[in-house]
């Protein structure tokens, strides 16, 4: 989603003189992130969430809310009076070098019914799927001060609003970040939907280069996303072999430095 900024979007962290350092942001043309929740982002729906509403006589609608670090043992949804559902999830520590999060999000229907909700987690992307009956409930709900998707619904007849933004209510809230272990230094890079096929990590001119790709977590996705980014520079004679793992779309990183002789 295009910035309303004039300013262009830095191309890398701020650069640390101590150390190795984040850059290649995923920047547009006209110097803007491409999607401002996860700056690596080259391509795909961006935000941290995507609303499908389905045709009218389907009367389904499924809500995309990433959940990176989350298992699916980790995930739950309860209902709540009033059409309201809340999906939370947690992301529990791995290894060393890893802050647990937690995530909780609610949804509110206005108008129909809901019956039925149901939710599933697949590498990082939980998709929230709300069956909603023709019969109108007697009461509505509304948060003041949710975002509201009121023109977007009124071609599907149903009233839908965003009770509360899915977000982290514990952890860290970028999207990736870098730490000195014992062994060298520990990355991770938030890619949802992205599995350990679909990741690359390579050296390219002193710089550890990861790429990776999201297919499609259902068919109600617009598309896939693709990331991009690096983190360096090092001398790649001090460097051993990158340790890698993807698990529930987060790309971790070990990169050992070799003991001096």
């Amino acid at each position: 989603m295009a910035s309303s900024s004039s300013s262009t979007a830095p191309t890398q962290s701020p650069p640390n003189p101590e150390g190795p350092f984040f850059s290649d942001f995923g920047i547009t043309d006209s110097g803007e992130f491409y999607a401002k929740n996860n700056p690596f982002q080259r391509s795909g729906p961006v935000g941290a969430t995507e609303r499908i509403a389905m045709a009218k006589n389907d009367k389904v609608i499924y809500v995309r809310v990433d959940m990176p670090g989350v298992p699916k043992e980790c995930l739950y949804l309860t209902t709540f009076p009033d059409n309201v559902v809340f999906c939370g999830g947690l992301a529990p520590i791995v290894c060393e070098g890893d802050r647990g999060r937690l995530y909780g999000a609610s949804y509110g229907l206005r108008s129909y019914k809901l019956r039925k909700p149901q939710v599933n987690i697949s590498n990082g992307v939980a998709t929230v799927k709300m069956k909603v009956s023709k019969q109108k409930s007697k009461t509505g709900t509304r948060c003041s001060n949710s975002p509201s998707w009121d023109e977007e619904l009124k071609k599907d007849e149903l009233s839908f609003y965003l009770v509360t933004h899915p977000s982290e209510t514990e952890g860290p809230k970028e999207t990736y970040g870098a730490k000195k272990v014992k062994e060298g230094f520990y990355v991770w890079v938030d890619m949802p939907g992205a599995t350990n096929e679909k990741v690359s990590v390579g050296v390219e001119d002193g710089f550890v280069v990861f790429c990776g790709e999201a297919v499609n977590e259902s068919n109600h996705e617009e598309s896939g996303r693709t990331y991009k980014g690096r983190f360096g520079p090092f001398d790649v004679t001090k460097i051993g072999e990158i340790k890698t793992d993807v698990r529930n779309g987060i790309l971790r990183m070990l990169i050992p430095e070799k003991a001096d002789e």
